[in-house]
């Protein structure tokens, strides 16, 4: 798996080996622009990388 297809699946599976064992390893942090990142981990192969999320869209609840 390749981060392109991770982005494509919608992030549901560890990039390096697709398990879907992944969670976040430390809280979200906040940065510029209606950023945030987040410290990913997957349990089955090691793996970390950082997932940045950006505000697309709000709603009333």
């Amino acid at each position: 798996m390749t981060f392109k297809s991770y982005l494509e699946s919608g992030g549901e599976n560890c990039p390096k080996c697709g398990s879907t064992a992944i969670k976040a390893s430390a809280p979200p942090e906040k940065i510029k622009g209606g950023k945030v990142r987040v410290a990913m981990f997957c349990a089955t192969c090691g793996a970390r990388w950082q997932d940045t999320y950006t505000l697309s869209m709000a709603e009333d609840l």
